[in-house]
């Protein structure tokens, strides 16, 4: 046989194995993304929950919590005011 047959054979076996590993590989690359996409939809749901939850308990707990600690700080800044007022020091002359 000659040189160029040998070269012929050759390239037409490494273009079958290079065939098939792209196969190989296409058809890997498709099943992971099969599997990701389970994850993806499973983590938004899980994010959806989750961020009702939390505007849940911002309605229910954070509002109240922080509007009476508003009211407790405009109640303890008045009483603060009225106390300056009526507790006056005379300012003594040495």
């Amino acid at each position: 046989m000659e040189l160029s047959a040998w070269r012929d054979i050759v390239l037409i076996i490494w273009g079958l194995v290079a065939t098939v590993a792209m196969v190989f590989i296409c058809v890997m690359l498709f099943l992971f993304y099969r599997k990701t996409i389970s994850v993806l939809d499973s983590s938004d749901l899980m994010v959806n929950k989750v961020s009702e939850m939390v505007d849940y308990v911002n309605k229910e707990v954070v509002r109240p919590v922080s509007r009476l600690g508003t009211m407790a700080q405009g109640i303890m800044q008045g009483i603060s005011i009225f106390g300056s007022i009526f507790n006056k020091k005379e300012v003594q002359d040495d």
